[in-house]
């Protein structure tokens, strides 16, 4: 856990500085964007802080989930926040293209996390899973790390649909292409900005995803089944017995 605090104080370090060297400093539009970043960081520096307090060493797989969640939502600042959304939010064009940009990313995030959710909640109801991943050992539930892998590997032979709505979502890197094309002239002179906002989307649609899959499989389903078995369900290593 404590592992991922020094990658997410990276990300969100690069969040402030961009926030505030392009939205303060280049577009002169607003500090919100650099307070916001500013935000993020705190919630990455005391949130995991405060799980490892609250879980005093017992390994429970929901503070796993969580501390993994704040990790997940710092990159999804950085692609989804920070390079797309603040950038149609406070960059200066015209009322419709701001308005479009905002429609279409919040679209298109909404579904992505809706049918991952769908997707992995199905995967989950049809197969074994839950019965290989998380051992009885009388006082607790045992789940090993490497089920993450079994996870993976379940998802991709029991969700046909996701590849799909990948190949839907990664469409919009190459349109992009044609999209910032078409912009530049309305844009001016931040059109490679929009350009990388855009290729850069498809990767926070990702994260949003790895996130929802997260919180389905190491904070949902672990908390249901303390509830229904009355044991924490907690983390061990590959090679405990």
């Amino acid at each position: 856990m404590k592992k991922t605090i020094p990658l997410t104080l990276f990300v969100n370090v690069v969040s402030i500085t961009i926030a505030f060297g392009f939205y303060a400093l280049a577009f002169r539009v607003s500090l919100a964007p650099f307070w916001l970043a500013t935000a993020m960081l705190i919630v990455t520096v005391v949130g995991p802080c405060a799980i490892v307090l609250i879980d005093r060493g017992q390994s429970r797989l929901v503070s796993l989930g969580l501390a993994n969640t704040i990790m997940v939502t710092a990159f999804y600042f950085f692609f989804g926040i920070v390079c797309f959304f603040f950038y149609f939010l406070f960059a200066p064009m015209p009322l419709y293209v701001q308005a479009g940009g905002l429609a279409i990313g919040i679209t298109l995030t909404g579904y992505w996390m809706a049918f991952t959710a769908r997707d992995v909640d199905r995967a989950l109801a049809t197969s074994r899973f839950v019965q290989e991943a998380f051992e009885d050992k009388g006082s607790v539930l045992q789940y090993r790390l490497q089920s993450i892998a079994k996870l993976e590997v379940v998802l991709s032979s029991r969700s046909p649909s996701g590849k799909f709505h990948m190949y839907l979502v990664l469409l919009i890197a190459p349109l992009s292409l044609v999209i910032a094309r078409i912009l530049a002239p309305v844009l001016g002179s931040h059109g490679p900005i929009l350009l990388v906002a855009l290729i850069l989307f498809p990767v926070s649609q990702w994260i949003a995803g790895l996130g929802v899959r997260q919180y389905i499989v190491m904070i949902r389903l672990p908390k249901m089944l303390e509830r229904m078995q009355g044991k924490s369900v907690i983390v061990v290593s590959d090679d405990v017995r």
